[in-house]
Parts: C-alpha cells; structure tokens; sequence
C-alpha cells in the first residue's frame, strides 16, 4: 500500500485459511437395512467451541437431515411441510456412537434412490426464540436463511442475544442401501466467513489501548441455496438482503467491546479477536472513498453503504497522548474493504499510526518539516579593512 501522510496505515493482510482435515463418523445401527451416516467436517472455528476433527463427537455437533426421492421428489425423511423452520430427523453423537436422537424417526432403505440434505446445528443456542437461522429444503431447491447478531456487542439489552452459529450443510444425492455399506456420506461445508483481527504499531516509540472495535456497513442477513451438487459454495450461493440500497439490511458488527486491549509491539502483531471470531454473511465490502469529495465525510459513506472500521483506542507515542487521554478514549475512523467468501477465514493486522475524523480530516499527521536558505550575497559591495 502507498504510504501517505496519514500514519494508521490500513494495511489489512487477508490470510485464507483452508479447512482441509476431515473425519469420518459412522452412524450405527442394529439393521442393515436401516438407513446410516458418514459425517464428514472439515476444521473451522465458532465463538463457543471450535468444531474440528479431533472435537466432532465431543463438540456437541449435531445435524438435521431431510430426504426425498431422486425420481419423483416425493419427500421420504423430515418434515418437509412447514417453509423456513427448524425441521428434519435429528442425528447426534449419544454413548460412543452417531445415532438417531429420537430412534422412532429410524428410517430404512427404500428400493429406489434417495436425495439427502442436511445441517448443522440442528440444536439451537437457548433455543434461539430469535431464529437467526432457519432452512427450507424442498426436492427442487434448498435454502438456508441466517441473520447475524451483534454478539460481541457490550452494550446490547437484547435479552436473546447469543453466540452466531457456524452453520453447514451437506448434500448426498443418488443413494442407495448398495452404496457405501448403506452409509450416506455427508462432507459438511461452511456457510458463512470468518474475520479474526491483529494490531500492531507503525513506531517502536508508539504504544495503544484498544477499546472497541466495529465494522460499519456491513449486510446481515440473507438467503443461501444449496449448490445443486456437492461442490465448494461461493459468494454467487448467497442473495444478500439489501444488495444495491444502501439503508436496508445493514449492522454494525463489534469485533471486541470493553476490550482495553494493549498493542506495544511495532514487530509481533497482537491478537486482538482470534479466540472470538466473527462471524458474517459473505458479500464485498467497498472502503470509505475518504478522498473523493462526494464521500469525504463519515455521513457520507453511510449514504454510500460505504464500509469503515470505528476504533475507540488510545494512542500514545513517547509517552504523550496523540489520540484519547490518560481517561478518555478518542475515536479514529479508517476505510475498509473487504471481499470474503464461505468457508474462508480470513486476518486483518491493523498497522496504528493515524487515521480520519468523522469529517474526514487525517489523525495523526506526521510532523514534517520544511527548510530554504538563501543565496550568499556580497555586502553591498564594500571592501572592509581589518586594521591589525
């Protein structure tokens, strides 16, 4: 990036992290007839606990499945009745072993080929009277909904607030009992992306205290279709609410709150939300035009949709306050743009060094100076005589 004068250098690296290890469970049970699972989950981090192959029968992962017939599209398995809700047959990890939660939804194996979909949690967080997330599976189309929370928000009231959840799905089409045993295979995947962020100092000499952190302008809730196969999904997958108007569908995502988070170091990044992730509907986020007239101010990059960070920080350097005060944290906005897909984490560093006000004005100006001499001149022409 090309260093201005303006010293917080928004210098976001966007590290993807791949989820590659996988593990297998099987679903048992006493009949070969009855219909059995493979789950299949590769690595991926939530607030509450990190689902990765050494935890998925640990984790307390749990999946809904619905299954209709390849031919006819007749449903076969779950309540495929009710549109937008939690529906399905229940599969768990209970006494060593994956197992149907409720035994009177056993389904066994038709003679003609069956289509399954599932996801992940079927369980819900407090019961999540809020429905953040809730699916309709038909034969013909498959779609998810999710709505992000504020969750990392201090300052909520909103007694249903609660961890976002890291939603997969899985698609197993053409199955039969003569297939893998009469084990479906279900290789869950991501909905959502993840953004994780780290902090340093431009100087050696530079020392903040990070309060909180938000991202502005950022959409929250949308509709994902299942790929009509069982390939990797992508941005293309979602349809995001408010896509094209900038006042519909948007939030403002807390990264920490009430943090008081210390960055010193000008070498070793600090991490700043790694064991609290956030997660968010994948979209393209455009930075704050800051230096185009028509988006010059805050006010105008919300009207915009234009997308920001807010930092409420303090910022010293060589012991004087250059941002806040020994009790007070100052504000510094900085433009941010992102573009993130599903299944991806990705890391930001923030560099501190400087940043905007709300009217656009640089932060943290670097002193410069500047110096000009004149030529010699004769002194008016006179020679001058020193008397020894």
């Amino acid at each position: 990036m090309e260093k201005k004068n303006v010293m917080f250098l928004a210098i976001f690296g966007a590290l993807l992290v791949g989820c590659s290890e996988e593990e297998i469970a099987n679903v048992e049970t006493s009949s070969q007839n009855a219909i059995s699972f493979n789950v299949v989950s590769n690595a991926a981090e939530t607030k509450a606990t990190p689902i990765t192959p050494s935890n998925l029968k640990t984790g307390n992962v749990d999946f809904d499945v619905i299954a209709y017939t390849t031919k006819d599209g007749i449903a076969f398995m779950g309540n495929t009745e009710e549109e937008y809700a939690h529906n399905g047959v229940k599969i768990v990890y209970k006494n060593d072993k994956w197992d149907y939660d409720n035994l009177s939804e056993l389904r066994y194996w038709p003679t003609e080929a069956l289509d399954f979909y599932a996801v992940s949690p079927a369980s819900l967080v407090n019961g999540d009277p809020a429905h953040h997330y809730v699916w309709n599976f038909k034969s013909g189309e498959q779609k998810i909904y999710y709505n992000c929370l504020d969750e990392y928000n201090t300052n909520t009231t909103d007694p249903n607030m609660h961890a976002n959840h890291d939603v997969m799905y899985g698609i197993a089409k053409g199955q039969t009992k003569d297939l893998n045993g009469g084990k479906v295979r279900f290789t869950f995947k991501h909905i959502l992306s993840q953004v994780v962020f780290k902090a340093k100092t431009e100087l050696a000499t530079m020392n903040v205290i990070i309060n909180d952190i938000k991202i502005k302008n950022v959409k929250m809730s949308g509709y994902f279709t299942l790929p009509s196969t069982d390939i990797a999904p992508t941005s293309a997958n979602w349809n995001v609410v408010g896509v094209g108007n900038t006042k519909i569908g948007t939030y403002s995502p807390t990264v920490i709150g009430n943090a008081g988070k210390e960055v010193e170091s000008s070498i070793n990044a600090t991490d700043i939300s790694s064991n609290a992730p956030l997660f968010t509907i994948p979209q393209t986020l455009t930075a704050w035009g800051v230096e185009n007239a028509e988006t010059k101010t805050k006010a105008n990059a919300d009207d915009a949709g234009q997308s920001y960070l807010e930092i409420s920080c303090k910022i010293q350097q060589s012991g004087v306050y250059l941002c806040g005060s020994a009790d007070r944290y100052g504000t510094i906005y900085v433009p941010f743009g992102a573009s993130w897909e599903p299944g991806k984490r990705y890391i930001y560093t923030m560099i501190f060094g400087g940043g905007y006000d709300e009217n656009g004005n640089e932060i943290l100006k670097p002193i410069e100076f500047d110096a000009e001499t004149t030529d010699w001149v004769d002194d008016a022409g006179n020679d001058h005589e020193v008397n020894m």
